[in-house]
């Protein structure tokens, strides 16, 4: 008995077709925000939503970037990318080898390291702590009546204390996603 590809299977069919890459024996690693894929041969492919190629487009010019300022972080593949493919930008990267998850000390060294390089040519824009958070409260399940209904009154105060933050250090780039896994 065969069975079809997945939705993000087929998708990453065209893209690694489009790529010159070959998708056979790919391995799903995850369905979150994002499709994770692992080829053979050490890439893994990521596809996001469809509407985010400016986003995808962006990461990899940033990672190009970090790579040329020498911090040790995922590296895009040398090929032109993202690809779309069916109405999904997708990008491929260097898989990591067998690694240790950093600590905290590890995480504030490379993120003090990423704070003082210079401001990038690049179409960074400017941070947005709160982006898509209305979809994200209104698209969850497992929040209460009453938390649903404080969850945005919160957002717009949030919102507001933040345009109204007081000048500090000078402009930089910030990772706005950084984390440990514990």
């Amino acid at each position: 008995m065969t069975t079809s590809p997945t939705p993000t299977q087929a998708v990453l069919e065209e893209a690694c077709l489009a790529a010159g890459l070959d998708a056979t024996n790919a391995q799903l690693v995850r369905i979150a925000e994002n499709a994770i894929w692992r080829l053979p041969g050490g890439m893994v492919v990521r596809i996001a939503r469809p509407g985010q190629s400016a986003a995808a487009a962006r990461e990899v010019q940033v990672a190009r970037w970090l790579a040329a300022q020498k911090v040790p972080a995922v590296r895009a593949l040398d090929l032109r990318q993202p690809v779309a493919a069916n109405g999904h930008p997708v990008t491929f990267w260097q898989e990591l080898p067998p690694h240790e998850i950093g600590t905290v000390a590890d995480v504030v060294a490379l993120l003090k390291q990423l704070h003082t390089l210079p401001k990038p040519d690049l179409p960074l824009g400017e941070l947005d702590p709160f982006v898509r958070l209305v979809e994200r409260i209104d698209a969850a399940s497992t929040l209460s009546d009453d938390d649903r209904q404080w969850l945005p009154n919160r957002l717009k105060d949030l919102k507001t204390q933040w345009a109204s933050r007081p000048k500090g250090l000078p402009e930089c780039v910030v990772h706005g996603d950084a984390w440990v896994v514990r």
